[in-house]
């Protein structure tokens, strides 16, 4: 699932926090997630950080991917999201081969230099609209999918 739509991802968790009979107030001691963030998330209202939306998601057993499809037949690249720091360097590296300049990501994408080195020193977690974003500027889509047992590529530092 695409998370460029928020609502859809935050409707289909919400679901299955229903199906599962956990509370709003259960909802806290089950994700570590805030009744009252999670209602602003569902609503639309509010985008959740990142790092906090992962540990919803895998409360309910998805996975939170950076994914592009490959060049030629090699199928897609994917980065887990768990690892922020290293799919940000997967970004940068993306605006480095690409010869992009600060001020050009900055336009494409909305995000600041500053906060984009932020988040990848892990200073600070990027909203999830915001990931979508600098994502998206490169050729990425972050997308929830149920856990596969399949292990990703491990991303080195630069």
């Amino acid at each position: 699932m695409n998370l460029s739509d928020q609502r859809y991802a935050m409707a289909l968790l919400d679901a299955m926090r229903t199906e599962r009979k956990i509370s709003l107030s259960g909802l806290r001691s089950y994700s570590e997630v805030a009744p009252n963030s999670f209602i602003k998330w569902r609503d639309g209202s509010r985008s959740p950080s990142l790092s906090s939306f992962i540990r919803l998601a895998e409360s309910f057993g998805f996975e939170i991917l950076m994914v592009r499809r490959a060049s030629g037949d090699d199928g897609e690249e994917r980065y887990e999201l768990r690892d922020q720091s290293g799919a940000l360097n997967v970004l940068e590296s993306e605006r480095c081969a690409r010869r992009m300049s600060f001020g050009e990501m900055e336009a494409k994408s909305g995000i600041s230099t500053t906060a984009f080195y932020a988040w990848r020193s892990c200073e600070r977690s990027p909203l999830l609209c915001n990931a979508v974003a600098i994502a998206e500027t490169f050729g990425f889509r972050i997308i929830m999918r149920r856990k596969s047992t399949a292990p990703l590529p491990t991303l080195s530092k630069q």
